[in-house]
C-alpha cells in the first residue's frame, strides 16, 4: 500500500516518537535509592506520580489491552470452531487462532517514503477432521514482484485497495516425503474474484552438514490468471546449536498477467545473537526477461529485528544499498522500519526464530518424541 509521501511524513515520526516512548516507559528502571526530605515532601503533594509508578500503569494498560484484544480473537475462533465443527460429545481443543498487525514505513534516497499497514488473520478450527484453517488476508502478495517477496519485503502493493482475500487452507497435507498446502476462497470485493493455491514442500539431507528444500506454488485468480513459484534452497549450520544459519536460494516466479519470468538468487546469513535479538545479513541479484538489460536489481542489507515486549512485539530496522536498473545502476540507500504485534491467547509467536527445515521423516519422529 503506498501512500502519498508529503501527507504521511508528520504520521511516520509520530509512530517512531510512541514506539520510542513506549520502548523508554516499559524499560525505565525503578527508583531504588532512599527517599530524602525533599522527595519526601514531594510525594506528598496530591498530584505528584513517582517516575516507577507511571511505569508501571503503562505497562499494566497496555497488557491490559493486548490480553483484551487476543481474548477478542479467541472467543471469535473458539465461537467458530464449536458453531461450525464440534460434534457435542467431542472434548474441547485449544484454539490458536491468531491475528498480525504490522506496520512498515520505507524510504530510499532515490525514491520515496513508502507506508505500509498490513493485517492477517488466521483462524484455528481444532475440530475439523482434517487441518483446515479459515485464513483472512488484508492485502494479498501473490502478484507482488518476485524480489520483494525474496527479501522479504512484499506487501502486496500491486494490488488495490480493498483486496482482501478470504478463504480455507488445508495445511501440511503428507505425500511419503512430500508435504503440501491447499487453498481456495475468494477475494472480497465486487465483482467477487475466486481465487485456488496450492504449493508442494520437499526437504532432504544431502550430507551431514548441508539440507536442501524443494518448493513448488502455484496460484490462480479468476482476474489475473496463472502464477508459478519454484525455490531451491541450500542450508548450512555455521555453529552446533543453529544459532548461526547459511542459506543459498535460487528461484524463479512466472506470472501470466505480465507473461514474464523473474529470478533471483540471494544470499543470507542468520546470526540469532540474543534471546532477543536477530541479525540477517543479504545479497543478492535479480533479473526478468522481457527486457534488454535483463538484471533488475542488486542489492545488500543488513536487519535488525527486536523482541521490544514479551512475544507478541516486535521491531526491526534493516539499512539497504541498492543498484536498481530503474536509476540506471546508480546507487540507492535506504531503510526500512518495521513494527508488527501479534494477538493471541494460546499461540506462542516467535518471530526472530530461523531454523534448518527436517524431513517429513524426521519431523513425524520429533513429534511422536515430544507427546
Amino acid at each position: 500500500m503506498t501512500l502519498n509521501t508529503s501527507k504521511h511524513i508528520p504520521f511516520f515520526y509520530s509512530s517512531l516518537s510512541l514506539c520510542l516512548f513506549y520502548t523508554t516507559a516499559i524499560y525505565a528502571e525503578p527508583i531504588t535509592q532512599e527517599p530524602t526530605v525533599s522527595d519526601t515532601v514531594t510525594n506528598s503533594l496530591p498530584h505528584a506520580t513517582p517516575l516507577n509508578d507511571t511505569s508501571h500503569n503503562m505497562k499494566q494498560w497496555i497488557d491490559s489491552s493486548q490480553r483484551s484484544m487476543s481474548d477478542s480473537v479467541h472467543n471469535i475462533g473458539e465461537y467458530l470452531d464449536q458453531s461450525l465443527t464440534k460434534d457435542e460429545d467431542e472434548e474441547k481443543l485449544t484454539n490458536r487462532s491468531y491475528l498480525r498487525i504490522r506496520h512498515r514505513a520505507i524510504y530510499s534516497h532515490r525514491g520515496k517514503l513508502e507506508n505500509d499497514f498490513k493485517v492477517y488473520f488466521k483462524l484455528d478450527l481444532p475440530h475439523v477432521k482434517r487441518d483446515w484453517k479459515l485464513i483472512l488476508d488484508s492485502e494479498p502478495s501473490d502478484y507482488d514482484s518476485l524480489e520483494s517477496k525474496q527479501r522479504g519485503i512484499a506487501s502486496g502493493s500491486k494490488t488495490k485497495a480493498g483486496d482482501t482475500i478470504g478463504g480455507f487452507r488445508l495445511q501440511d497435507a503428507q505425500f511419503g516425503n512430500w508435504t503440501s498446502d491447499f487453498d481456495i476462497g475468494i477475494k472480497i470485493k465486487l465483482p467477487l474474484d475466486p481465487f485456488t493455491k496450492a504449493s508442494l514442500s520437499r526437504v532432504d539431507n544431502i550430507s551431514q552438514n548441508w539440507t536442501t528444500q524443494f518448493d513448488q506454488e502455484l496460484f490462480y485468480y479468476h482476474s489475473k490468471g496463472l502464477g508459478s513459484l519454484t525455490q531451491m534452497s541450500g542450508f548450512y549450520a555455521l555453529t552446533p546449536d543453529h544459532k548461526n544459519i547459511f542459506r543459498t536460494t535460487t528461484s524463479a516466479q512466472y506470472l501470466q498477467d505480465g507473461d514474464k519470468w523473474e529470478l533471483v538468487q540471494q544470499l543470507n546469513i542468520y546470526q540469532r545473537a540474543t534471546d532477543k535479538d536477530l541479525f540477517e545479513y543479504s545479497i543478492g541479484i535479480s533479473a526478468d526477461t522481457n527486457e534488454i538489460k535483463e538484471v533488475t536489481n542488486y542489492w545488500i542489507s543488513t536487519e535488525w529485528k527486536r523482541r521490544m515486549y514479551k512475544h507478541w512485539l516486535y521491531l526491526a530496522a534493516r539499512p539497504q544499498l541498492e543498484f536498481p536498473r530503474d536509476y540506471n545502476y546508480r546507487a540507492n540507500l535506504g531503510i526500512m522500519i518495521e513494527l508488527e504485534m501479534f494477538f493471541s491467547k494460546n499461540r506462542k509467536i516467535d518471530e526472530l526464530g530461523r531454523y534448518i527445515p527436517k524431513p517429513v521423516k524426521q519431523r513425524t519422529i520429533a513429534d511422536h518424541n515430544s507427546r
